[in-house]
């Protein structure tokens, strides 16, 4: 008796998707339909299943706004309420305070900040929230870049 086997290929998993500049660029412009701007509420209500993330805006173009500027769309300004809140520190003091987190901790990554600033009795005074510095940079790893650069 010859049994005859048949050789089926194992289900693959797929794997990540990889978009060019020119096809995130696109999405927005896509998803802001005709608006001229798109924040980033809308952009996720919009958003399908398929489409990138705001994040990988972020890592890819270095922040939301400088993506929204490069498909040629209206960067969001920031609102009203919060104009205050994010000039109550220069340029130079978010970068002095990352490099301090880096002197007292070994690390400048997001996590380590936060739990640093945290944390009263490793503070010499008063040091902006990671929102703070992400806003005004761009993006944490920018500010991480400057600090150490």
């Amino acid at each position: 008796m010859t049994v005859t086997t048949v050789h089926i290929p194992a289900p693959t998993k797929a794997g990540p998707v990889v978009y060019t500049d020119q096809q995130l660029l696109y999405v927005l412009v896509r998803l802001a339909q005709g608006e001229g701007t798109l924040g980033r509420r809308t952009f996720a209500r919009r958003r399908r299943g398929t489409d990138p993330s705001a994040s990988l805006y972020e890592r890819r173009f270095g922040s939301w706004n400088c993506a929204l500027e490069l498909a040629g769309l209206a960067v969001n300004e920031q609102p009203q309420q919060l104009q205050t809140v994010t000039t109550k520190w220069t340029q130079e003091q978010l970068i002095a305070a990352i490099r301090q987190c880096l002197r007292e901790t070994g690390s400048t990554t997001l996590a380590a900040y936060e739990t640093w600033r945290k944390n009263p009795a490793d503070l010499t005074g008063d040091v902006p929230p990671a929102t703070t510095i992400r806003f005004r940079m761009g993006s944490w790893s920018r500010a991480a870049r400057l600090a150490c650069g």
